[in-house]
């Protein structure tokens, strides 16, 4: 089963001396951790995906594997695919890494750049290839499907326009947002069907398969009503719905609020967001919050209005923006989050323009696993009744606690009467799955409505499940 974690309450009757902390990762030493660093690559920004395959990628060495937007950001013209391209191309660059902080960028042979494939450049889609979702989905019978792309496809075929005095790309017939397969997550080939959603949407893209449906849901912007969050959803990976909107700033958010995008992934049965909140209004700075949802249609603001990953230090690479990316990697007793750092404020109406001395680049955020989110207790002590549950196995948990601090829980009737011999043995220190010691036989518990509390002095409550094991 799932871990139930407190990034929601909707599963906890009633709650008293605790609160509820959001946790910040902690930003690696080595960041960032990819850059761009060769004439086609100016630039590295996570409007892609980082995913981590613990058995080996294609070399059978690589466990983590990232698709990044790049291009030269040059002035004027260049070539790309023997065809007449804008300097400022969007273009996917491709690299590997081991141990997730040292990355290697092959050389792919595969797409044309200034006439030299010389590069770790993926060719796929058309033109302008931009905020790229990359779903592994080994359940696809078709090899050839095994890994799908979802991304924002614009440009035409040697379009372009006049807009202010300067040179822009144009549309074409077929812009919208465009569906690839490919075997292996290298070479890729279009769904033929493309666009799939005939829709613009100019921030990163994700794509999720819910596991209590087996559909494919896309999340972006797809023309739902600006900087918000629109929803599409498809059986085959293919056809997929009319998007439809499922967030945006309400009536408390300050004027000038937008979210920039929301890339985001399926974490313990949770749809959970990296809300990318522009503060157009105010400094023109996007940092990243929590958003979650059960359904995928329905969305909470976790704690409201409070921050997640904020901006680095003033004049660092990060001091303007940090956006998390989709696909939060468990390795280990950690998650791992990769997001785009920018410095320097967005550019809009409170700046025309934003002098940078750092190149946007790539950065490695670790938190505990499940660490999103805790119930604490401090000096008093705390306690929660859940709703009811389905006991099976043992009882884990994943807590910390401090000096003098301790984690208990009590299996209830549905009135939150403790049973007897249902209270667990107290646990001490810091674990990301422990299990509690009962003196009960769970045979006796059968066929009974039931409902687990907690009790915590000095601890953080992360997560709890019943099962086999602690690895839930």
């Amino acid at each position: 089963m799932n871990r139930e974690l407190f990034l929601r309450l909707d599963r906890v009757t009633r709650m008293q001396g605790l609160v509820r902390r959001v946790h910040e990762p902690q930003r690696s030493p080595d960041n960032p951790v990819l850059v761009g660093d060769s004439p086609w690559e100016k630039l590295a920004s996570l409007y892609g995906t980082v995913l981590y395959e613990p058995h080996g990628g294609p070399s059978g060495r690589d466990r983590f594997r990232m698709w990044y937007l790049t291009g030269p950001y040059a002035d004027g013209w260049i070539q790309v695919r023997g065809r007449k391209a804008l300097g400022n191309i969007t273009l996917l660059g491709y690299a590997t890494s081991e141990d997730g902080v040292h990355w290697i960028k092959p050389t792919l042979n595969q797409l044309d750049v200034q006439g030299s494939v010389a590069n770790n450049l993926i060719d796929i889609g058309r033109t302008n290839c931009e905020g790229i979702a990359v779903l592994r989905d080994p359940e696809d019978p078709d090899a050839y499907r095994r890994y799908k792309a979802l991304y924002w496809e614009h440009g035409g075929v040697d379009s372009f326009r006049e807009y202010k005095g300067r040179t822009i790309w144009g549309e074409g017939e077929e812009d919208g947002v465009w569906l690839s397969y490919s075997e292996d997550g290298i070479v890729w080939r279009d769904c033929g069907a493309n666009p799939v959603i005939s829709r613009g949407s100019d921030t990163t893209q994700s794509l999720v398969r819910d596991p209590r449906t087996g559909n494919y849901v896309a999340f972006g912007r797809f023309g739902v009503g600006g900087r918000v969050v629109g929803r599409s959803e498809s059986e085959d990976a293919l056809h997929f719905s009319a998007p439809e909107l499922v967030l945006a700033p309400d009536e408390f958010d300050e004027e000038g609020t937008q979210f920039y995008g929301m890339p985001l992934d399926i974490y313990e049965g949770i749809y959970l967001g990296m809300l990318w909140v522009y503060r157009e209004g105010v400094d023109g700075c996007i940092e990243t919050a929590l958003a979650t949802s059960r359904d995928g249609m329905t969305w909470e603001r976790t704690l409201d209005r409070q921050s997640f990953l904020r901006l680095g230090p003033e004049g660092s690479w990060e001091d303007g923006m940090v956006r998390v990316s989709q696909c939060f990697l468990t390795v280990g007793d950690q998650i791992y989050l990769y997001y785009g750092g920018v410095q320097g404020a967005h550019t809009g109406r409170k700046f025309d323009s934003v002098e940078r001395h750092h190149q946007p680049a790539i950065g490695l955020a670790t938190i505990r696993r499940d660490g999103f989110v805790s119930v604490e207790a401090g000096e008093v002590q705390g306690e929660l009744l859940t709703h009811p549950c389905d006991l099976s196995g043992a009882l884990h948990v994943n807590a910390s606690t401090r000096p003098g601090g301790w984690v208990e829980a009590e299996v209830t009737d549905d009135r939150g009467l403790l049973l007897e011999s249902w209270r667990s043995a107290r646990f001490t220190g810091n674990a990301t799955a422990v299990q509690l010691e009962f003196a009960g036989d769970l045979d006796d518990l059968a066929d009974r409505d039931l409902r687990l509390r907690f009790r915590l002095y000095r601890a953080n409550l992360f997560s709890y499940w019943w099962g086999t094991d602690g690895s839930a």
